[in-house]
């Protein structure tokens, strides 16, 4: 398992076969972009820490034994405030790291248009 660094954090994939998971930690004050994907839902489950979602026109503080739902084509977003988190992540579907759309970024990573 190699762990790929992100400006927000970082992520190691776990499994791939049939669903992708990933361990997904954020860094305090940081932000994943706003995005969405188009071949993919994705499930979240807190593991530590405290982090926040977007998720549609839903936004709150992830708590633990919740599964987070987010159907493909669903714009949402994960952040950290004063101290960092980690999820899991299950994604079920088409999986390509490729497969993101991003509206919102805080590291310069939006998509134009």
């Amino acid at each position: 398992m190699k762990k790929i660094k992100r400006p927000w954090g970082s992520f190691t994939t776990l499994w791939k076969e049939g669903a992708n998971i990933k361990i997904i930690e954020v860094k305090p004050r940081s932000r994943l972009s706003l995005q969405s994907h188009r071949f993919r839902d994705e499930f979240w489950f807190l593991l530590s820490g405290e982090l926040w979602y977007l998720i549609g026109r839903k936004k709150g503080k992830m708590k633990k034994g919740i599964v987070y739902q987010i159907p493909r084509g669903t714009k949402h977003r994960l952040w950290a405030n004063k101290k960092g988190g980690r999820i899991i992540e299950v994604s079920l579907g088409k999986f390509d790291e490729k497969d993101i759309i991003r509206y919102e970024d805080d590291y310069g990573r939006a998509d134009s248009g």
